[in-house]
């Protein structure tokens, strides 16, 4: 999808974890680089908010061969809405969807993406998120027209503070594992296990 701008989100710091998820690998990869060459498996736009563990991050995507454009977000302290406020910011296509996709969610796949990508095409509604069986979540897809809900986002607020008042036009692709994400050591010690 030509015009799709995807902005991944890899500003925290990890505090759980105790080391920065964006570096640990799986599958051969660190998890910043799964879902780098998944977003650029369906566009050419991805952007990728960095904060902290910024210079580690970047050089490890470049050592991979991988350059999305980079924004850093010096207020990734502040939350997720600082990040996706920062992300959004730094488009210059205004009329363009918007996907927001994490660094740690494994099991994202290509096609999953695709899906969310057909739905929107198809349908047209304002937002695709994807439903981890009865509960909304990213990966999400926002038309044009939420750019501005997105711009007023501050603090760690995420979509989903303004997602019910788009339950009309909001439409779910399922997920069942979209609430596998590693946030602690034991997340990431049954990520060995995990087969995706």
């Amino acid at each position: 999808m030509e015009s799709l701008e995807i902005i991944i989100l890899a500003a925290g710091n990890s505090s759980r974890l105790g080391q920065p998820k964006q570096l640990v690998v799986y599958q051969g990869k660190t998890l910043i680089e799964h879902i780098v060459t998944k977003a650029l498996s369906i566009s050419t736009n991805v952007t990728v908010v960095l904060g902290s563990h910024a210079k580690g991050i970047e050089w490890t995507l470049h050592q991979a061969g991988l350059f999305p454009k980079v924004v850093i977000n010096g207020d990734w302290m502040h939350g997720m809405g600082s990040s996706i406020k920062a992300g959004v910011g730094s488009l210059t296509n205004k009329q363009a969807p918007i996907m927001i996709l994490l660094s740690d969610q494994p099991a994202v796949s290509t096609s999953l993406l695709w899906q969310m990508v057909h739905v929107f095409q198809e349908k047209n509604p304002d937002i695709v998120a994807c439903d981890y069986g009865g509960k909304m979540g990213v990966p999400m897809l926002f038309s044009p027209n939420i750019r501005h809900e997105l711009l007023m986002l501050t603090g760690d607020q995420g979509a989903k503070s303004f997602l019910p008042f788009y339950q009309d036009s909001t439409l779910t692709v399922p997920f069942e594992l979209g609430t596998w994400d590693i946030d602690t050591p034991q997340d990431l010690a049954e990520l060995v296990h995990k087969k995706i």
